[in-house]
């Protein structure tokens, strides 16, 4: 391992993790190989890469708007937030010319 590959390695985050989270004796964390030490981490969290049938999906879900707002969405007053629940949003201001 280069001296660039050793400073960029999350060396706290994974000694943290195999003595503490796993509660693995210091001798043990030591003498595990890299693919054991991975296998012990388990599999990524969270989600993947976006593929370009996901993107496409998402456009299509989701198209852009040009011109002024739909009927629908200028009467909205209330959004979900990202805990689900809904949130009172204040009536939107007309715009002046010299908003931009």
């Amino acid at each position: 391992m280069t001296k660039k590959e050793q400073a960029s390695f999350p060396w706290a985050s994974v000694i943290r993790f195999g003595l503490g989270r796993l509660r693995l004796a210091p001798e043990t964390f030591w003498a595990l190989s890299l693919p054991e030490l991975i296998a012990l981490i388990g599999p990524e969290v969270g989600p993947g890469f976006a593929t370009r049938k996901d993107l496409e999906n998402l456009m299509a879900g989701f198209p852009d708007r040009v011109g002024p707002p739909s009927a629908e969405s200028a009467s909205r007053q209330t959004h979900q937030n990202h805990r689900g629940s809904d949130a009172t949003l204040p009536p939107a201001r007309p715009r002046s010319k010299g908003d931009d």
